[in-house]
């Protein structure tokens, strides 16, 4: 199903190694502000040692342009440490996670929005102790960019710190080498036709333990960052009635996909009804349903067998019957026979 919605004109973005003696791994531990794989903080970013944020804005860099246009923005970078740092400096796209947080992709990873339109004067930046550096940016949106909402970011990634090296039994050993990576959010909207559409699949639902899952898939068709929200009615002829929350995203990014997710906990042993999901964002309101029913295993083996009881005793019955009206039918047979026939010959 598809829920839509379009205007023109500029839209404003919302805030939005190895076999031989050594098994050598190197994994990034991110701090509780890092953006490699995970969802960027509400806010600017510093954790206390490095930062950075927009020169003239609170959080993140919320701009407009139309096609062919370009604009020059500063990232405030902040080093708090007693030492001078050096960082790698690179900008990239951002995403949507399938559990709907906002992400800043990998810096391998294909860059075609904000993260390809964005020219830093260098790849690297040296930043004195106890100080800040102005990082200067060039954001140019091509002639032929489609309108729409874009999002990205501008990285900074410290250099591998050598973690210690732990055997782990026999000549394996592991090593953690930390790599710290920051970033401030990059929001564009492109001038032009807006579209808000989004479709879902179908709702489903899982049982496990003592809780059941619905999931509501949804899909971002259109050119604008959407804000859904869902709600979730559970009816029952047998079992539970109750009306749940999906987990509400933070966004999600034009052609991301996520999974809207509503627990039911404890969740009756027995359930037989309907779950209708009532989903509402910038693009309309929508609602999709779908009926379940679930039982442990033990109880449905118990009805299988208590069924198979009821058939059984139906059938032995039935052959009860049977053989008892042939017997009536033959005794009464037998007494309608005339007495001459019955008595010996003279």
């Amino acid at each position: 199903m598809t829920m839509s919605s379009s205007r023109t004109g500029p839209r404003a973005s919302r805030r939005l190694a190895l076999p031989r003696a050594a098994l050598l791994v190197a994994v990034l531990a991110l701090s509780p502000f890092l953006i490699s794989l995970g969802a960027v903080p509400a806010a600017a970013v510093d954790d206390g040692t490095l930062g950075i944020r927009p020169e003239l804005e609170s959080d993140f860099f919320h701009i407009n342009l139309a096609p062919g246009a370009a604009i020059d923005a500063n990232a405030i970078v902040s080093n708090h440490s007693a030492e001078p740092v050096t960082l790698l400096n690179y900008a990239v796209d951002g995403q949507s996670t399938p559990q709907g947080a906002f992400a800043l992709a990998a810096q391998a990873d294909t860059r075609t929005g904000v993260g390809a339109w964005v020219s830093l004067g260098a790849d690297s930046i040296t930043i004195p102790a106890n100080s800040q550096l102005t990082v200067p940016f060039r954001l140019s949106v091509p002639e032929n960019a489609t309108p729409g909402d874009y999002a990205g970011g501008v990285i900074i990634e410290s250099a591998a710190v050598q973690g210690e090296t732990t055997s782990s039994g026999g000549d394996a050993a592991l090593r953690l080498d930390v790599i710290q990576r920051q970033g401030v959010r990059i929001y564009l909207t492109v001038a032009g036709t807006a579209v808000s559409t989004l479709t879902h699949g179908d709702l489903g639902w899982t049982r496990g333990g003592e809780s059941v899952t619905f999931t509501l898939p949804i899909t971002n068709t259109g050119n604008t960052i959407l804000y859904p929200t869902a709600t979730l009615d559970v009816s029952g002829w047998i079992g539970a009635t109750a009306t749940l929350d999906f987990a509400t995203p933070e966004s999600i990014l034009p052609g991301a996909t996520l999974d809207l997710e509503a627990t039911l906990t404890p969740a009756p042993f027995l359930q037989a009804g309907n779950a209708e999901a009532a989903l509402s964002s910038e693009a309309g309101d929508e609602l999709v349903g779908t009926s379940f029913v679930y039982a442990p295993w033990w109880f449905i083996l118990v009805m299988v067998l208590a069924l198979a009881a009821l058939v059984f005793g139906i059938w032995r019955a039935l052959l009860f019957v049977r053989r008892a009206r042939r017997a009536f039918a033959q005794v009464a047979v037998s007494t309608s026979v005339p007495a001459e026939e019955l008595a010996p010959p003279s």
